[in-house]
């Protein structure tokens, strides 16, 4: 990938620092006290990473209850009684461990829906990356000398992508500073102002290039502008419980 196209490219990394959250393909804020991303139910590969996932994670609970159960069968015996209170510890552990993966899960499912703005964003993120990804295969085409790719306009797909990132890092800005409630009116009032310049940018871009090889990804890129719009739009009328 050429370095202007990996400048343009959003990384866990930095994803990280704009939202103050542990970020990967399948978990929001970490496995332990984050949530797990509703996307990765629409991709196989990262739903199956989520399988592995709980059965790691039921296996641990386990392990770690088994002491547990112990301590509910720590009492002299003859030896009479001893299936009966293998059962009874078998009982316990497992009903130890059913109630926290289950408690787990549901505490994944509650987080979900409280960030389920940025949940939203973060799957924005992910179709950026994927144009960003799909110029670089344009870019690989032409370099074997494949005729039909003409990359004539490439220079302004560039700018589109650039506008469109800034409206992703503006649309999460904002979102942490209204989850946060540290809420600054004028630093708000900057970012809903970036995006919308950003929005008309990417709309002039579009009907200027409606025609040409690069139409569908700059229609790509104004859709992602809008929904960061829209998503922004509803988090700042309807803001989080606390």
């Amino acid at each position: 990938m050429k370095q202007e196209l990996d400048n343009l490219n959003i990384t866990n990394q930095t994803l990280e620092k704009l939202t103050g959250f542990e970020i990967n393909n399948i978990f929001v804020g970490g496995v332990i006290g984050g949530g797990y991303r509703p996307s990765i139910f629409q991709k196989p590969k990262r739903l199956l990473s989520f399988w592995i996932t709980e059965i790691l994670v039921l296996v641990l609970i386990f392990v770690f209850t088994l002491p547990i159960g112990l301590l509910f069968n720590r009492h002299p015996t003859n030896g009479i009684n001893e299936p009966s209170e293998a059962w009874q510890f078998l009982l316990v552990t497992l009903g130890i461990t059913l109630i926290a993966i289950v408690s787990w899960n549901l505490y994944m499912w509650f987080r979900v829906k409280q960030l389920r703005i940025l949940m939203h964003l973060l799957d924005e993120v992910d179709k950026y990356n994927e144009v960003v990804q799909a110029v670089d295969i344009l870019d690989r085409l032409e370099a074997v000398g494949n005729s039909q790719v003409n990359l004539i306009n490439r220079d302004e797909v560039l700018e589109a992508l650039r506008v469109t990132k800034n409206t992703l890092i503006a649309g999460l800005m904002t979102e942490k500073i209204l989850r946060e409630s540290r809420i600054s009116l004028t630093r708000r009032h900057e970012l809903f102002a970036n995006i919308e310049n950003n929005l008309a940018t990417l709309r002039t871009l579009e009907v200027k290039e409606r025609a040409s090889e690069y139409g569908q990804l700059l229609n790509e890129a104004l859709q992602i502008g809008l929904s960061v719009h829209r998503e922004v739009q509803n988090f700042s009328r309807f803001p989080p419980r606390s």
